[in-house]
């Protein structure tokens, strides 16, 4: 698996948060955005730029991968040296996305609320932990 530390760390971050959600009804196709809207709505993840290069600069490759991603995707390109923030926001949303879409819970259900009972999200942190693939 590629950028191991990324994904382990992004993993256990998605399993933290789940439970700050207990109860709550979300799509599922929204969850990694739900998880993470803290982040969206700052337009930061460290609320620090030069912290932020620094994280660029030792995932370049990550980066270069979510560049190719955005563009064939998204149809916009991305430029992390020109707004490293806004790069890193969409990296940690994405690479979130692509975890949970990976988690067969979320898969099955991926147009459909579910809700976060405390045996959903136990189902849900085991299947995020299990997660080995690519992000993009």
């Amino acid at each position: 698996m590629k950028h191991e530390k990324f994904i382990t760390d992004l993993k256990a971050d998605i399993v933290s948060r789940l439970s700050d959600y207990e109860g709550q009804s979300i799509y599922a196709c929204d969850l990694g955005m739900t998880l993470f809207e803290g982040e969206n709505c700052n337009g930061s993840v460290f609320c620090n730029t030069w912290e932020t290069k620094e994280f660029i600069k030792e995932n370049f490759d990550l980066f270069g991968e979510l560049i190719e991603y955005w563009s064939d995707d998204v149809g916009e390109s991305l430029n992390p040296f020109y707004e490293p923030e806004k790069c890193h926001v969409i990296l940690l949303i994405e690479s979130a996305r692509s975890i949970l879409a990976g988690c067969k819970l979320v898969d099955e259900k991926w147009n459909d609320k579910i809700t976060l009972t405390p045996a959903v999200i136990k189902k849900l942190t085991k299947q995020v932990m299990d997660f080995d693939g690519d992000l993009f």
